[in-house]
Formats: structure tokens, C-alpha cells, sequence
């Protein structure tokens, strides 16, 4: 009952229709169609987090794990079943009178592993390739394991005020909030955008007339009238467009130079001129970002720099952000997003090695010869490794042990 119930869950029939029925799932969660904005989540929901797929999955380990173990024992049973066989002996290539010993060292010297039984010898090369398969289903149950202890892991969100701390994030699953088991405060938050054109006057104080004009970009200077003075614009904030240059004389830096559109102050001079934003184009937004600190016990233990596609993580969890925005009082808040997956280092390292099975399998032929005493002396079989093209190798192995 138990050998019927186990050829069953090997069967390479159930492994077909288990792959079948996950593809049909993946191709109706791709091509389903959608009348809301939320049907992406709907998909995942619908057709990857069921029961019944879940269970389509842990048949598929099932079945997976049953064909490895049964593998497993068949690769750690070849060298008996070899040393067991009835060969032909007359198919064999003939080798010269010798000792057991004598040729066990010629394999060993072309490179074979030779075992000595019973007047027989068997030489294994690569042998360990022969476990490649099993290494690509053991990376296989691997990432399925990473995913299942994935499902353990959660998703919330936090939006935030600048200068605000939280130690507790929204679960949209639990529909509460959730301990982060550390705290995140929003030091800072703003917009990161590609160089921004502006039209900057230089303006005589005297008349409030305007002696020339600059067009240029954050990151370019400017040569003032005055003997030695150049301004490097700093930046320009279009929301408060506010204007910050750096002032240089002779190539040494003297202050700060802050201006805002919409506030002339006469006073606010630089080598006698007062310099004002006059125009910039729409700005482009490069990026969020943020820098946050975090803190254990009510202590800093990390400080560090949020930005779209550049997360920081901690303990664990991962903190993305994914908002920015600012009220109507003009207060900037940004919005993150924390995942946990516990399950991520198994699919790694299941991924990893999977590719490394892969080319292990690919770098070559694992071989044995069966050496074997009969009527008319020693004889040569090839076991494995031997057919196709590699065919003439035995004639050659023959020749250098031939050699000895």
C-alpha cells in the first residue's frame, strides 16, 4: 500500500499535471481582465493566495521531494549495482596481462576514482555531477520553502510628518496597526529634481532696475560685474522658490546668498547688486527622498537616506519610500512602506543554487568504466558517459592504460 501510495507521488505523470495546472493559474492571473484600478492586488489575491493553490504547490514539493529521495538513493546504490552486473564480457577492449593494483593506478592516473572487488575494478570520473539534478530540485524545494515562510512576513504603511516619530505601521490585511519593534522618525523629506532652468536678474538697489540677465541651471555659475565675484547657484526650491547661491571671490567662498521670488530686499546685496529670480521652467521630478533616524529604547541606532528604489533596511524589514506630498499649511509628510519577507534568504540562496547545479550539470559527463577479468585476460567496459561522440574515448582510455 505504502510503495503504491509512494510510486504514485513520483509518477512523472503527476508532475506534468501539477506543472499544468500552475501554468493555466499563471496564464488566467495574467490575462484576466480588469475594470479597476485595484485589480492587480485582485489577481494576486484571487488566483495566488488560495487554498487550492497552495495546494497545486505542496503537491508539486511533494512529488518534487518523493523523486529526489528516490534518486538520491539510486545515485548512492550505482557502484553495488555496477559491481553486480553480468557484462558482455567480449564487447569489452582488451588490456594487457597486469596486477589489480597495476591498473588501479593507471585510472587513478587518467583521473578515475577506482574501487577494487571481486577481480573487478570500477573507475568513476566526475561522479559528483551525477548529484547536479538532485542539487536542482533540492534549490527547487528550497524557494518553494522560502515562499511558504514568506507568507509569514507582512506589508504596512506609514504616512508621516517631517520631525514626527511612529513605532507602528498600518496592516492592510489585519486592517491594524502593527509594531515595527523599532522607531522611525522623519527627519527630513524632499523632492529631488533634474536641474532646473532659471532666469536670475542682477538688479541695481539704487534704481531697482535690472542690469542684466542670466540664463542658467542649478549646478553653473555666474560672473558678476564686479572684479573677482562669481555666484554658484545652490539650488532652487520651486515650491517656496526660494533661490540659494554660494558666494566666491577670487575663488574663496564667502556666504550663503538666499533670495526669494516675490521679496525684494535692497539690503540682501552682493558686491553692491541685489540678485533675484526672475523666471524658471516646470520642474522635472528626479526623485523622493528622505532621511530618517531610527531608534531602539529611545536611543539612535541608525540614521540613513529613503529614496524610491533605494530602501533601507533594518532588522529585517525594509523600508521604502513611497510618497511625498505636503499639506495645505505647506507642511511636507512622506509616505513608506515596510515589508517583511523572512522567507527572501531561501529564495536566494535557492536561486543561487540553482544556477550553480545548472552549470555543474552542463560542464561536463560524469564517466565509469568497469574493469573486469575474463577467460582471455582483463577487459576494458564502458559503464557511462561513453555514447555519442565520446564513443572513442574508451579506445584512447584503453591506449594509456595500455601505456602504464
Amino acid at each position: 500500500m505504502l510503495k503504491r501510495l509512494l510510486d504514485s507521488l513520483a509518477s512523472l505523470k503527476l508532475t506534468m499535471v501539477l506543472l499544468l495546472g500552475l501554468a493555466t493559474v499563471a496564464v488566467f492571473g495574467t490575462i484576466w481582465p480588469s475594470r479597476d484600478s485595484e485589480l492587480p492586488v485582485l489577481r494576486y489575491e484571487l488566483f495566488y493566495q488560495t487554498p487550492w493553490f497552495r495546494l497545486l504547490l505542496g503537491l508539486l514539493a511533494l512529488n518534487l521531494t518523493v523523486c529526489s529521495l528516490r534518486l538520491l538513493r539510486r545515485r548512492f546504490a550505482e557502484s553495488e549495482r555496477f559491481f553486480a552486473l553480468s557484462p558482455a564480457t567480449e564487447r569489452g577492449v582488451p588490456l594487457p596481462a597486469a596486477t589489480a593494483e597495476e591498473l588501479a593506478a593507471a585510472l587513478a592516473a587518467a583521473g578515475y576514482r577506482t574501487q577494487v572487488r571481486n577481480e573487478r575494478l570500477l573507475g568513476w570520473r566526475g561522479r559528483w555531477r551525477r548529484f547536479a539534478v538532485l542539487a536542482v530540485h533540492g534549490a527547487l524545494l528550497v524557494v518553494m520553502a522560502g515562499a511558504l515562510i514568506g507568507g509569514l512576513g507582512y506589508v504596512a504603511t506609514l504616512n508621516i510628518y517631517v520631525g514626527d516619530s511612529s513605532s507602528v505601521a498600518f496592516d492592510w490585511d489585519l486592517q491594524r496597526d502593527r509594531p515595527l519593534g523599532f522607531t522611525l522618525r522623519l527627519d527630513a523629506a524632499d523632492l529631488v529634481f533634474y536641474p532646473i532652468d532659471l532666469r536670475i536678474g542682477l538688479i541695481d538697489p539704487a534704481t531697482g532696475g535690472v542690469v542684466r540677465e542670466y540664463t542658467t541651471r542649478e549646478g553653473e555659475s555666474l560672473e558678476l560685474p564686479v572684479a573677482g565675484y562669481r555666484a554658484e547657484v545652490a539650488r532652487f526650491d520651486p515650491f517656496s522658490q526660494t533661490l540659494t547661491l554660494k558666494i566666491y571671490r577670487h575663488d574663496r567662498f564667502l556666504r550663503d546668498y538666499v533670495v526669494t521670488a516675490g521679496v525684494r530686499n535692497p539690503d540682501n546685496r552682493v558686491a553692491g547688486y541685489v540678485l533675484y529670480p526672475l523666471a524658471f521652467r516646470d520642474p522635472v521630478l528626479k526623485q523622493y527622498r528622505s532621511r530618517v533616524s531610527i531608534l531602539e529604547g529611545g536611543k539612535l541606532v541608525r540614521q540613513g537616506t529613503i529614496a524610491v528604489n533605494h530602501p533601507l533596511v533594518h532588522r529585517g524589514v525594509a523600508i521604502y519610500q513611497t510618497a511625498y506630498n505636503r499639506d495645505r499649511d505647506g507642511r511636507p509628510y512622506a509616505g513608506f512602506q515596510f515589508s517583511r519577507d523572512p522567507g527572501e534568504p531561501l529564495v536566494w540562496a535557492g536561486c543561487i543554487l540553482f544556477i550553480l547545479a545548472l552549470l555543474a550539470h552542463f560542464s561536463g559527463r560524469p564517466r565509469a568504466v568497469l574493469v573486469v577479468r575474463g577467460a582471455e585476460g582483463w577487459r576494458l567496459l564502458p559503464l557511462l558517459g561513453f555514447s555519442g561522440p565520446a564513443g572513442d574515448d574508451i579506445a584512447r582510455l584503453a591506449e594509456r592504460l595500455c601505456q602504464r
